[in-house]
């Protein structure tokens, strides 16, 4: 019984360890494509400059929350 509890506590530390990677780690964007950035009051009017410079191309806008 007691090797049954370290082999899964040891597959959930894996998994916890995984999930922190895959969404805490770093990200890449597609090739031909500038790199993903954090939207900041202080980079907000950079991001205004590119979304109205792809006026000729559709364009989307999606904001997460986490609530």
């Amino acid at each position: 019984m007691n090797t049954k509890r370290s082999i899964i506590l040891a597959a959930a530390a894996v998994l916890l360890l995984l999930a922190i990677v895959y969404f805490w780690g770093p990200s890449k964007a597609p090739p031909g494509q500038e790199p993903l950035l954090p939207l900041t009051s202080a980079n907000f009017s950079d991001f205004q400059r590119a979304f109205d410079a792809g006026a000729d191309a559709p364009r989307l806008v999606l904001l997460l929350s986490p609530t």
